[in-house]
């Protein structure tokens, strides 16, 4: 089970407060808990300019930051997680992270297919004293894993021993095996470098990790059954490719992170090789073809040029039909 937690870019004043509070007026957000407001306790409904004055009182005790909203978002996939669920791992999460004793509140949004709750307090303490915002966003991640019992380590571990069993003739195509499992990875200053959660799992020369990996290219004859099994798909499925988007805490809010179609679909599921869209500025750029039942990576250029691969479609933009994942 995977909770994404989100932190947003702090503000002058606590504008989350308000806009928290206008959905739960429209119905999409309810707010389950407010704690450590002092007199606002013995109000029957406090509303949005109290708790907003209240936090600015606060925070008016330190004159070092201008910055003292902390806005947090903490989703599932789903509804793994019910409302009540989010809330107490929310409250678990504030502890973690030193906001257990600041005035908080949790607001459950119900706005999109995933359940998440938002966090709105202040980074200033009653002493005047500010919560280290230092690598926020690494403790924020820290501190989830550690409330859901994961290693990161050994999920680490877990996930690329497997890709070592597959032949690249780059380090691109090992890049693209990575990407699959959520992992960043790049060349810097000759070093090849692996990242997630905010951490850096691989550091290593370019040319060692090359060695390791780096096998002989698929022979012509492997590259042309690949071919052809892509070549009868073409005649079975639709090649349209539709924008596969992440959707973030609000509703406007959604982020690219692939591209599917008919025929991908249809190539993983009948013959396990899957093709992986490669894309820039919201268009596609070209593709690899990941054989997992040969443990083959072979670039799309390899295969057959892009265009009859996705049938001159290579655009997300202005797409009528999109899916989430």
């Amino acid at each position: 089970m995977d909770i994404v937690v989100k932190l947003f870019t702090t503000s002058i004043g606590f504008p989350a407060v308000q806009y928290n509070m206008n959905k739960v007026e429209s119905g999409d957000a309810e707010l389950m808990v407010y704690k450590n407001f002092g007199i606002l306790h013995a109000f029957t409904n406090p509303v949005s300019a109290d708790f907003e004055h209240y936090l600015g009182a606060v925070s008016s005790l330190s004159r070092k930051s201008w910055y003292a909203q902390f806005h947090a978002v903490l989703s599932v996939k789903g509804k793994l997680i019910s409302s009540e669920g989010l809330k107490d791992f929310a409250e678990r999460w504030l502890r973690e992270m030193g906001y257990a004793s600041q005035p908080y509140l949790l607001f459950f949004h119900s706005d999109t297919k995933n359940n998440h709750v938002h966090i709105v307090s202040t980074s200033i303490m009653p002493s005047g004293k500010k919560i280290s915002d230092s690598f926020n966003r690494i403790r924020a991640i820290d501190a989830v894993n550690k409330l859901l019992g994961i290693d990161v380590k050994a999920v680490f571990t877990a996930d690329v021993s497997p890709l070592l069993d597959y032949k690249f003739s780059s380090l691109a195509q090992f890049s693209s095996l990575l990407r699959l499992k959520g992992y960043t990875s790049y060349t810097a200053a000759n070093q090849f470098i692996v990242r997630k959660y905010g951490r850096t799992f691989l550091k290593m020369s370019e040319g060692k990790i090359e060695r390791m990996i780096i096998s002989q290219a698929p022979s012509e004859a492997v590259i042309e059954e690949i071919r052809l099994a892509i070549n009868l798909a073409l005649n079975l499925k639709d090649n349209t490719c539709f924008p596969l988007y992440q959707p973030l805490a609000h509703q406007f809010a959604k982020r690219l992170t692939g591209f599917r179609s008919d025929l991908s679909d249809y190539l993983l599921n009948h013959y396990g090789l899957e093709i992986l869209y490669h894309f820039k500025q919201k268009a596609i750029s070209g593709f690899t073809a990941i054989d997992h039942k040969n443990h083959l990576v072979i670039q799309g250029s390899q295969l057959m040029e892009l265009g009859r691969l996705t049938g001159e479609n290579t655009t997300g933009i202005f797409r009528a039909k999109s899916y989430s994942r």
